[in-house]
């Protein structure tokens, strides 16, 4: 059987913000975490998109007023969603067809999971390769 997605560690490397939380907010925990993004959720927990440092300095370079305007005007919304039961291999092939922004997990709900992040990529790359050697 293949590995899931539910197996990597996907609570590295981003912080949740709300849709109306502002950029000034969202700035403040992006200095938080090196490298990560933002995942902005609904008051459901539902994705809606993703929030990084590019999307804030473009929206600051356009001059928006960070401490009025919203992540949701300012989000990226090409992100992929995969089930925690997705398996790997289905998931590599999905972000080699599309290149999202972004790869979210999420429950059997849809509710938010997860980041799959540059590292977690490295990772299933690795999980699936070595399940390709043990000819499975």
């Amino acid at each position: 059987m293949g590995k899931q997605v539910k197996e990597l560690k996907l609570d590295d490397e981003h912080l949740t913000i709300g849709m109306e939380d502002s950029l000034q907010e969202a700035a403040r925990r992006l200095l938080t975490i090196s490298g990560g993004i933002l995942i902005v959720l609904d008051d459901d927990e539902k994705v809606k998109g993703v929030l990084g440092q590019r999307q804030l300095v473009q929206a600051l370079a356009d001059g928006v007023e960070a401490s009025v305007a919203t992540c949701h005007a300012h989000m990226e919304m090409d992100f992929l969603q995969v089930k925690l039961e997705d398996a790997l291999s289905d998931v590599l092939a999905d972000v080699r067809k599309r290149s999202p922004q972004a790869v979210v997990a999420v429950d059997h709900e849809g509710i938010f999971s997860g980041y799959f992040s540059p590292s977690d990529y490295q990772e299933a790359m690795e999980m699936v390769k070595n399940l390709k050697g043990l000819n499975l």
